[in-house]
């Protein structure tokens, strides 16, 4: 049945008519802190139903009931302990759900059949207000089609939800973009059912006792290391009572957060997970694939940004999604779950990759990398351009192509002596089009490419070359040379170590752009005297 969904904003108006809609049986989707939820009455076990069908949802998977006020938990629950009165006062209203006994006016649906509810008091206020009008908890998972990334924005559920639910509250993004941290409470010892911004480390600091984490979350050290197929990387798989285990909270029996893509999470050294990672891009783009690189430094941005990524990937239709792995403390931790279940634990650790200095060594020596899908004896160049070279830059792109799959002329025992890699990777950040786009952002993109080492070596065009060239310097660590000549490309590399070089797409001819690129990418460093004046370049 399609339904004429109501998109509602937030003023208090709306939320009325949200309430409304909640009160006489209908369901809405809302903001909170952490996702955007899909609310019905929880004492209303046809409500409730209409969840679970419009999401796709599996019956057995428990709903977090949602609550206006702290004293509203006795509704639910025959008892409240002391720990679960501390760690209210500590965390709500905010991004925690404590599961508890539940009462028997509780529905079945609303709990997945068990005998306990998950309840959380919400910190946005949108979300507060309505369950305050609607004058009823209201069970709400995520706002998505069951299996797929979390909503963490009005557009989300738009995309999935519209014709499926009465009504839609368009808030802004949600604050924390992971769903809340669900803590068992009814043992004497709390144990963390689901990771989230509220750490264990945080819960024990108010309890005044270690919290336990439950064991499927410590799961992919056994499983899935090698990029099983989605049966077998669900959290339990494999564990006692796989067949007939009910998940107390949401999330734990069943594949969450996919993308459309492949994904693949990418482990080890910072440095070597980005050199591998840009490599497999380049691999994967050379067949034809389209890719996406998630490469978060930053735990809480990550919390934030990694479903929106996901549902980005999903509009842009891409093939691939290539991901860096957090640090598994703190909210890392958290995001990592989530992370780990949308790869369906396709995890890539990348071992014993060494960079060879280039200033005093070949350009081309590359990096040995024991990662199973290593490309050997390749470099990454980074190439890019405005709309004034984008043209010269394709066919830079071409000839680098050709160059890199091509058998070597020159080699001895040990390896290529002409300066031609065994492979080129290559990197390109655009554009791509006459359309006016302005030079510094793609200059800027490029060195800072070269700059992390991410890329070896990079190209860079605009009208003339000089614009992108000044942007291009403007990073630390790149030495970019503006090459009208082959002489200039030569003594670039040689003397200056230059590690992009820039050509003017209007007033550079093709031939002659093709020989500076061969000329630069044969030449080497000199050292000596030149690697002392380099060295003072880089300390500017």
């Amino acid at each position: 049945m399609i339904l004429k969904t109501i998109i509602l904003g937030t003023t208090e108006e709306d939320i009325e008519r949200a309430a409304e809609i909640i009160a006489a049986g209908g369901i809405v989707a809302f903001p909170t802190e952490t996702v955007y939820g899909l609310g019905a009455n929880a004492f209303d076990p046809i409500a409730v139903k209409k969840i679970y069908e419009a999401k796709g949802r599996p019956s057995d998977n428990p709903t977090i009931v949602h609550i206006a006020d702290a004293e509203d938990l006795s509704k639910l629950t025959p008892s409240v302990s002391e720990d679960m009165k501390m760690l209210a006062e500590a965390f709500w209203p905010g991004p925690l759900t404590m599961v508890v006994p539940r009462l028997p006016e509780v529905p079945d649906v609303t709990t997945g059949g068990l005998s306990t509810v998950g309840v959380r008091l919400p910190l946005e206020e949108t979300a507060r207000s309505l369950i305050r009008k609607a004058g009823v908890p209201i069970a709400a998972p995520s706002a998505n089609v069951s299996g797929k990334p979390s909503p963490t924005t009005a557009d989300h559920v738009i995309h999935d939800m519209d014709g499926r639910i009465d009504a839609i509250i368009a808030g802004g993004m949600c604050k924390h973009g992971i769903e809340s941290t669900v803590v068992d409470m009814t043992e004497d010892t709390p144990c963390v059912l689901r990771p989230g911004v509220i750490t264990p480390e945080m819960l024990a600091m108010v309890l005044g006792k270690d919290a336990d984490i439950d064991p499927a979350l410590k799961v992919r050290k056994e499983f899935g290391n090698e990029g099983e197929s989605d049966e077998a990387s669900s959290d339990y798989d494999n564990a006692d009572g796989a067949e007939t285990f009910r998940p107390k909270a949401p999330g734990m029996k069943y594949k969450h957060y996919a993308p459309k893509a492949e994904m693949t999470i990418f482990e080890g050294n910072e440095d070597e997970v980005r050199q591998e990672m840009l490599r497999e891009a380049a691999r994967l783009e050379s067949e034809g694939k389209k890719v996406k690189i998630l490469d978060f430094d930053d735990e809480e941005v990550a919390a934030k940004e990694f479903f929106a990524g996901l549902r980005s990937a999903d509009e842009e239709g891409v093939d691939n999604i290539l991901v860096t792995a957090l640090p598994e403390e703190g909210i890392g931790f958290a995001v990592m779950n989530r992370m780990l279940k949308a790869a369906g634990y396709n995890i890539r650790r990348v071992e014993g990759c060494e960079r060879i200095d280039d200033a005093s060594s070949n350009a081309y020596s590359s990096n040995a990398c024991s990662s199973k899908a290593r490309i050997g004896g390749s470099m990454i160049i980074a190439l890019a351009a405005d709309h004034g070279g984008y043209e010269l830059k394709n066919e830079i792109k071409e000839h680098l192509k050709a160059l890199g799959t091509a058998p070597s002329s020159k080699l001895n025992d040990e390896g290529v002596t002409d300066g031609t890699p065994e492979k080129i990777q290559i990197v390109d950040f655009g554009t791509d089009s006459d359309e006016s786009v302005d030079y510094p952002d793609f200059g800027k993109a490029c060195a800072e490419a070269v700059a992390s080492g991410k890329a070896d070596l990079g190209i860079v065009c605009c009208g003339s070359g000089i614009g992108i060239s000044i942007a291009a310097n403007k990073v630390k660590g790149v030495r970019c040379a503006l090459c009208t000549s082959t002489e200039m490309a030569e003594l670039a590399r040689r003397h200056n170590n230059a590690n992009i070089i820039a050509l003017g797409g209007r007033t550079t001819p093709k031939e002659l752009a093709i020989e500076i690129v061969d000329t630069w990418l044969n030449s080497k460093f000199e050292g000596g005297r030149h690697a002392r004046r380099v060295a003072k370049l880089d300390e500017m």
